[in-house]
């Protein structure tokens, strides 16, 4: 029986609940991991096969010894990047997406997606990838969707901010420009201060 219908067989078995992972059939799974050629396409197949039946840490390796034979490969690095978002680790999946992004600069889908992992965490950085997605491409609906979305983010919280403050000492909403949200640099700060002011007539 080749490697390929074992892995097939055995993953049919696992979808349908016929059988339980036991320590046995993580030690098979493994050899066929170490067993299939250096061929990092087929170990990335049998990644995503392994990421899609929840067996995380198998998936890993055949992520892991695909990067050992071509560290230059960006689907290697999607790859590693579904399987560290997938457990949690989205430092390192943001890590290798970045990469594959920096094998694949025009590849925008790539873009908005570390825009949208770097979220409310890094708006700088985000809107760095937004903005490169949209220089190339001004109607790209992804970028522009996730550059609203960054935008209403950052306004959102600005007016949470202010509201809180001033409810605390009941003065009326008040917003300094020289206030920043991400690190130095306020880079929505126009923006944000237009939007705070006609919420404040409103009100």
């Amino acid at each position: 029986m080749s490697s390929q219908t074992e892995i097939l067989q055995t993953s049919a078995m696992a979808i349908t609940g016929d059988i339980e992972l036991a320590p046995e059939i993580r030690t098979r799974l493994r050899g066929l991991i170490d067993s299939l050629p250096d061929q990092p396409a087929r170990l990335r197949v049998l990644g995503h096969v392994l990421l899609d039946l929840g067996l995380c840490d198998l998936a890993l390796n055949a992520f892991g010894r695909a990067l050992l034979i071509d560290d230059l490969d960006g689907a290697t690095h999607l790859g590693l990047t579904r399987v560290y978002i997938q457990t949690g680790r989205r430092d390192l999946g943001l890590e290798h997406l970045e990469i594959a992004i920096s094998l694949r600069p025009d590849a925008r889908e790539l873009r908005v997606l570390a825009a949208d992992l770097l979220g409310c965490r890094d708006k700088m950085r985000a809107l760095d990838q937004l903005g490169a997605v949209l220089a190339a491409e001004p109607d790209h609906a992804g970028a522009r969707k996730g550059l609203a979305n960054l935008i209403r983010t950052v306004v959102a919280s600005r007016m949470h901010t202010v509201w809180h403050d001033d409810r605390e000492t009941g003065t009326q909403p008040t917003f300094d420009h020289t206030q920043v949200v991400c690190g130095d640099v306020e880079p929505f700060g126009d923006l944000i201060h237009s939007t705070l002011g006609r919420e404040c007539r409103v009100s």
